[in-house]
């Protein structure tokens, strides 16, 4: 589908305005906001998704001068610099810069997805097995164990996965899910409302537990849920390509833009 370079770029932006008010609560967690760049850095978690930058909006004089800002920015914080090049980018030379300040560009994209009408949204029938959630701070441990076994990572940063995320559990408009099968805990969400925007991320399942129809359970609440809040639309992160981005296809989402990851070597 064609959507025109400013609709990326504000899309991108509300996407990070969203999280204010997570990251003024959050310890460890920096969000800068410019009309030049975006950038977010994290010293709990050094993952790409915590510390990035984006949204780089130069000229071709410019953008040196911006990397450079952007790699002192994360080389003085001991973090590894990265940076995510969308269609809003500019110049359209961004990538060249990057590779020529030893930047490399990761195989995985990442595709931007959106649910344009909540009339669009295909349900599944959910399970009557599978149960979903809102938290409280007493459950933040489950949902960081849930969330860490979904994605691979390793299971010591749990307690400070839960530590960091506990302040922000229970912000107006920001909600965390855990879905359980049996009752058995196996797939976390996020959710934050913004304006007319549900933003969706951490969505995942345990990988040996899935086919369960636990992320359609998860789907059909967090929707519900956000459109009782009064939005009108969705976004959601995945890795483009992946069978995820299929599943939110058959749901109802489209691509509306790809990122690509460059690292500093």
């Amino acid at each position: 589908m064609k959507v025109s370079i400013e609709d990326m770029a504000a899309l991108e932006r509300q996407n990070y305005v969203a999280m204010q008010p997570m990251v003024a609560v959050t310890p460890g967690v920096e969000l800068i906001l410019r009309d030049d760049v975006i950038i977010t850095s994290s010293q709990v978690f050094p993952t790409p998704d915590a510390n990035h930058a984006c949204l780089l909006r130069a000229t071709r004089e410019t953008a040196p001068a911006l990397i450079a800002g952007v790699v002192e920015h994360f080389t003085s914080r001991e973090l590894p610099p990265t940076v995510f090049v969308s269609p809003a980018c500019a110049p359209e030379e961004l990538p060249a810069f990057l590779e020529a300040q030893g930047f490399v560009r990761q195989k995985e994209r990442e595709a931007w997805m959106v649910l344009e009408k909540a009339e669009d949204l295909v349900r599944s029938t959910p399970s009557a097995r599978v149960e979903v959630h809102s938290i409280d701070k007493s459950e933040a441990m489950t949902f960081a164990g849930v969330f860490l076994k979904a994605f691979g990572m390793p299971e010591e940063y749990a307690t400070p996965l839960a530590e960091v995320m506990s302040p922000s559990i229970g912000l107006p408009g920001m909600f965390h899910y855990v879905a359980t099968f049996d009752g058995e805990p196996l797939g976390v969400c996020t959710l934050i409302c913004h304006k007319d925007l549900a933003i969706v991320g951490s969505a995942g399942v345990i990988a040996n537990r899935r086919g369960l129809k636990v992320l359609s359970g998860l789907t059909t609440t967090v929707y519900n849920d956000a459109f009782a809040w009064g939005c009108t639309r969705a976004l959601l992160q995945t890795t483009a390509g992946a069978p995820f981005e299929r599943f939110l296809r058959i749901a109802g989402f489209k691509t509306y833009f790809t990122r690509t990851c460059y690292t500093l070597a």
